[in-house]
């Protein structure tokens, strides 16, 4: 060996030496059993605990009695179970966890105990199960959630760990929504504690209107309306909350020999916490079908208020065989003035129906058929300018789907929007697509 190569090597272990001494390079942890330490929180090194079969059971760090550091825990047979990184007792960097088969279960990061960046969990298989990304120990962006052969199931929105309705989401899914059922229509009283909507018993057969409370733990099951005695449909509660008006093929008492397909618009009134008896409208809203008349002549249906308590509804149009919206003025005696048509929507082709006003009165929402580059029955809007309504615009593929979407309606502070659809492809007994309730939050609609 040459003498340049001892000086070297010579002069290497002397650095090692100092660095030693001066604290640059730790001496090594002691390794321990749990038992063996008398005062936790002056240890500082490895902490070794087993199984009664010998086999590791846990594999920890700590300084100072706290952890800090990489810990390990396995199952009884010897599979990992997680693997986790700490300083100062807190999280701090990825932390993975594994299945009883040695397959990942979840993997995320942490900052000072606080989940930031993507966490993903996953099936026993290896499949992806939750996809979300943390900000701040918050949830933010969106989450995926897959079946267990990889199909998306469900896509949600968050804002500050707060869940955020961005896109048509069923509404009370299995208690109002039901796959079974058709439901339709869902309005709220103006405390909005109380829902009313439309549903068709698969059993019964029955369309009648249902209500649920709001309570502490969620909405009630859903039972049927006091009122709602017959063929009903279409519930709406005034703005003031003392009328609640419906559309109804229960005869009318005025006629003799009435049709079992005529539908009219009838109210009944807030007494204490009660509803009175419906009546129907007077006969300058509500007409007559007679024998030969064909759907939709004479057929009067969605009726809601204003905030001025005017009345909308849609009925045959007065120029085309298509249906059209109407509007009727409330006058001070309670009554409405003789309907007019809102022409400017209609068309001879366009079967319009469901009206819906915004909360602020400035937005007309309906439904409309046949209209061009529409998917089936889709819902439409008009604005209110200078008084008159603006030509109707598609809501767009933030609403409308390639199923039929109708009967819009409003949360009564306006900060969501509820509408019914049969995109879900439940059928029924006929094989008729089944209708459900959906909402979002209605900033995230797009309207021109």
């Amino acid at each position: 060996m040459s003498k340049l190569v001892k000086l070297i090597l010579v002069g290497a272990m002397l650095c090692i030496q100092i660095a030693i001494v001066s604290g640059q390079i730790p001496p090594v942890q002691p390794v321990t059993n749990r038992a063996n330490i008398t005062d936790l929180s002056k240890y500082s090194g490895v902490i070794l605990e087993q199984y009664a079969n010998g086999r590791p059971f846990l594999h920890k760090t700590v300084k100072n009695g706290k952890a800090d550091g990489i810990w390990l825990e396995w199952y009884a047979d010897g599979t990992l179970r997680y693997k986790a990184n700490w300083k100062n007792n807190m999280g701090e960097g990825k932390w993975e966890y594994f299945h009883p088969n040695g397959q990942l279960r979840s993997e995320g990061f942490y900052i000072q105990d606080k989940a930031f960046g993507i966490f993903r969990t996953y099936y026993n298989n290896g499949v992806l199960e939750t996809d979300a990304t943390y900000e701040n120990d918050k949830k933010v962006g969106v989450e995926k959630l897959y079946a267990a052969d990889g199909t998306l199931q469900t896509r949600l929105y968050f804002e500050n760990g707060v869940q955020a309705i961005d896109e048509p989401t069923l509404f009370e899914a299995g208690k109002i929504s039901t796959k079974q059922n058709n439901e339709w229509g869902i309005q709220f009283s103006p405390s909005g504690d109380t829902a009313y909507f439309t549903r068709r018993n698969a059993e019964t057969k029955q369309k009648r209107i249902y209500s649920s409370y709001k309570t502490k733990s969620g909405w009630s099951n859903p039972t049927v309306a006091s009122f709602s005695t017959a063929e009903d449909e279409s519930a709406f509660v005034s703005p003031s909350g003392n009328e609640l008006f419906f559309a109804s093929y229960r005869p009318l008492p005025t006629v003799a020999k009435p049709m079992t397909n005529d539908m009219n618009i009838w109210v009944t009134k807030k007494q204490g916490t009660n509803w009175t008896d419906p009546t129907p409208l007077s006969a300058n809203i509500n007409q007559t079908m007679q024998a030969g008349d064909s759907w939709p002549n004479k057929y009067e249906a969605g009726p809601i208020t204003d905030a001025q308590g005017n009345l909308y509804y849609w009925t045959k149009s007065n120029k085309w065989k298509a249906s059209n919206l109407f509007f009727a003025e409330r006058k001070q005696n309670g009554t409405f003035t003789n309907p007019i048509e809102l022409v400017e929507l209609g068309d001879s082709l366009y079967f319009n129906s469901a009206p819906c006003i915004s909360p602020d009165g400035n937005l007309l929402f309906f439904a409309s058929d046949n209209r061009p580059q529409s998917w089936g029955t889709d819902l439409y809007y008009a604005r209110k300018i200078n008084g008159k309504w603006s030509q109707p615009k598609n809501m767009g593929i933030a609403i409308n789907s390639y199923s039929d979407d109708s009967f819009p309606s409003f949360s009564p502070d306006g900060k969501y929007f509820y509408f019914s659809s049969n995109r879900a492809g439940n059928k029924d007994a006929n094989g008729e697509a089944i209708w459900d309730l959906y909402y979002m939050e209605t900033r995230f609609l797009v309207l021109e």
